[in-house]
């Protein structure tokens, strides 16, 4: 009972008469709140039984998480007690100031509830801050300590070249990092692949950072993909955004005539001292690599009229040219394996049309690819031995040149 007595007076305007108030330390200001304060309030009284007063503390306390995603808000939680008791109705004020800094600022009130509890929501936070709640009341004299905390924020940085040629090796990094400059380690993040901000993301790959926080990823890009990287977060650590990249996947340059040399990564072909003539041109890739690992494109514009061609395997295209030094004619591709466009199809130079197949495709000992013209007004396919690949091959060649210069 005695100390229903002295919660009244330090908390309500009703209490009785014979009780008064006593603020045991120093008032601070407003612009002092960064040094904790506690004050006592006790009941005092003439009475027999004032000498079993019981001195009681105003105290608040704040709850926060350590760490959120950078642009996130976050949410304070404060208690407001006297001693063993919870103390709904009252106004808490919430402070914010710079990480590190000395000036705190108040940003939002909010009243405490039956149980003495209140919450605000901050705004998104793009770097670290502190925070801190304290209770004033009766004209600011009764103050409680002020209670104060940091939250961290959580980030991805990205990083991947912005152009690449076709089938080059790329290695794409990730850099985890605290308050934007301390860097995580050993922490798993996941990598997503598209080709596109309307296409669905690819199953996630897992990477683990090293002693800097950065996780890399090497792959080699055929077409241009965006890269997605996020950290999922752990107990006590906030998951990042998803930060994004693109990687672009550029076509190889066209030869003064507007032909585009074959090969997706022109690097990747060998010699032209290997190359053979017949019908039209036989061109390897280096380590006789096919499929996914050797893909064609376009050599200029042209609409897809024939998918497959006797000799040279079921899926081998067939273009007719609508641009470049071939326009009005058709281009046929040999020995091809997967082919990306369909019969009908119009595509631009450079575009990715089919991969060099694997094995023994048509009539072949091997992966490879003859490329070949026919002749003007010719059928779809193909032009007699010799007929026409000193055209095709003097247009590989200035091709493969100004791709490599």
């Amino acid at each position: 009972m005695r100390f229903h007595r002295v919660l009244s007076a330090a908390l309500g305007s009703h209490a009785p008469s014979r009780f008064r108030l006593a603020a045991v330390g120093s008032v601070c200001a407003l612009a002092a709140v960064a040094a904790p304060v506690t004050v006592l309030v006790t009941a005092g009284s003439a009475s027999a039984d004032a000498a079993n007063d019981v001195p009681s503390v105003s105290r608040v306390t704040l709850a926060a998480p350590a760490t959120v995603t950078k642009g996130k808000a976050v949410r304070l939680t404060a208690r407001l007690s006297v001693g063993p008791l919870n103390v709904g109705g009252r106004t808490l004020q919430f402070l914010v100031r710079p990480y590190g800094g000395t000036t705190w600022a108040a940003f939002a009130t909010a009243d405490t509830d039956s149980n003495g509890i209140a919450s605000v929501l901050t705004a998104a936070l793009p770097r670290p801050r502190e925070f801190a709640v304290r209770y004033t009341d009766v004209a600011g004299i009764v103050r409680s300590n002020t209670a104060a905390t940091t939250v961290h924020t959580i980030d991805m940085a990205p990083s991947a070249p912005a152009a690449v040629m076709a089938n080059s090796r790329v290695t794409i990094a990730g850099h985890l990092l605290k308050d934007g400059v301390h860097g995580l380690a050993s922490q798993q993040v996941k990598v997503w692949l598209r080709t596109s901000s309307t296409s669905g993301w690819s199953s996630p790959v897992l990477l683990r950072t090293n002693s800097s926080g950065v996780a890399t990823l090497a792959r080699r890009f055929t077409r241009t993909t965006q890269i997605g990287i996020r950290f999922p977060g752990t107990k006590g650590l906030a998951a990042s955004p998803l930060a994004v990249t693109t990687v672009t996947v550029k076509a190889p340059p066209a030869s003064a005539t507007g032909f585009v040399f074959p090969f997706a990564n022109p690097r990747q072909v060998e010699s032209s001292g290997s190359w053979t003539q017949d019908q039209g041109i036989d061109m390897f890739a280096r380590g006789n690599a096919c499929g996914a690992s050797a893909i064609l494109v376009a050599v200029g514009d042209g609409v897809v009229i024939q998918e497959g061609i006797s000799g040279f395997g079921p899926t081998a295209p067939v273009l007719r040219m609508t641009s470049g030094p071939f326009k009005g004619r058709n281009v046929y591709y040999g020995h091809t394996g997967h082919v990306y466009v369909p019969v009908g199809a119009h595509v631009r130079a450079g575009q990715r049309l089919a991969q060099i197949g694997c094995g023994s495709v048509g009539y072949s000992s091997g992966p490879h690819l003859e490329i070949g013209v026919g002749v003007v007004g010719g059928p779809p396919c193909c032009p007699s031995m010799h007929q026409t690949s000193g055209l095709m091959l003097r247009e590989l060649i200035a091709s493969l040149r100004a791709a490599l210069s």
